[in-house]
């Protein structure tokens, strides 16, 4: 059940992303971003392609380091984790 879930969340926050990349009222990135937080759940083979670039690394971290929260912090942890990889960084 819980399988079934992740996958349609991640279907669902797949769709609104693309149509977010070209409405400019919806945050595309965001639920890109919520898409591979779930596939990656999902897949080994997804979550080490992913874990290739930087900024998804960090945000994999950041997941991961949540993995005890209960659901509605894990969801607004998602949401900050998500907004900090699509902005840039202020410090280097």
């Amino acid at each position: 059940m819980k399988t079934i879930f992740i996958v349609l969340l991640g279907s669902a926050s797949f769709v609104l992303g693309v149509f977010g990349l070209m409405l400019p009222f919806l945050p595309g990135f965001l639920f890109l971003l919520v898409a591979a937080a779930c596939f990656a759940s999902l897949s080994p083979r997804v979550r080490r392609s992913l874990d290739q670039h930087p900024r998804l690394r960090r945000f994999f971290r950041r997941m991961d380091a949540g993995a005890q929260l209960d659901a509605f912090s894990r969801i607004r942890l998602t949401f900050w984790a998500a907004l900090e990889t699509v902005l840039p960084s202020r410090t280097k």
